[in-house]
């Protein structure tokens, strides 16, 4: 396979679902997030006719080991599956976070497949990583504690406006300021929403 055959066949790989990923698409992507953003192909190194060979798909494959748990190998076919699938997922997040945040604008960008692997770099994005997964969390949390609050206590909307985390904080002000009885329907929607750690 030629470089050229590889780039053409970029489109239909990272088009498939996140499961059927490896380190050949995940360099696949990068190659194609280069693309967009310098309107010019990436030029790998040491192309041998093989895209699993190269050092980008090595340097992808090295990456997917550092993504998953040490005890890996040990886990069940199932286990590893599921915690492959959050690592691609991760290094999907991670390349996005390098073209589309980190190096967006300035004099630096991203030349090659080896910063990926600086650790340094992937503590910074861990840590962003994880504060954004709390913040998803925290809305799932929130949509699904909507529901049962609409079907269980819908007269609380007449009261009051419960749309996200601030409002109920202002509701549990409300509580304490008007020393409101545990029993009180707003009591009680507050002891919800820190029984699913809401708030």
């Amino acid at each position: 396979m030629t470089q050229e055959e590889f780039y053409q066949k970029i489109p239909d790989w990272i088009g498939h679902e996140k499961s059927r990923w490896n380190h050949i698409t995940l360099m696949a992507y990068f190659c194609h997030k280069y693309e967009l953003k310098n309107k010019t192909k990436f030029r790998l190194v040491r192309w041998k006719s093989d895209p699993g060979k190269g050092k980008e798909s090595l340097d992808f494959s090295r990456l997917v080991s550092l993504f998953l748990p040490e005890n890996y190998r040990e886990l069940s076919s199932e286990d590893q599956s599921k915690l492959k699938l959050e690592a691609i997922q991760k290094i999907f997040n991670y390349i996005n976070w390098m073209f589309d945040y980190k190096f967006r604008s300035g004099e630096k960008s991203v030349t090659g497949t080896q910063i990926f692997l600086d650790h340094a770099m992937i503590n910074e994005f861990e840590r962003m990583y994880e504060s954004f997964l709390k913040k998803n969390s925290k809305k799932d949390k929130m949509g699904i504690f909507l529901d049962k609050v609409k079907k269980e206590y819908p007269e609380i909307l007449d009261r009051h406006q419960i749309d996200e985390v601030t409002d109920l904080k202002i509701l549990e002000k409300y509580i304490q300021n008007y020393n409101l009885k545990p029993e009180s329907i707003e009591s009680i929607i507050i002891k919800i929403a820190k029984t699913m750690e809401i708030i």
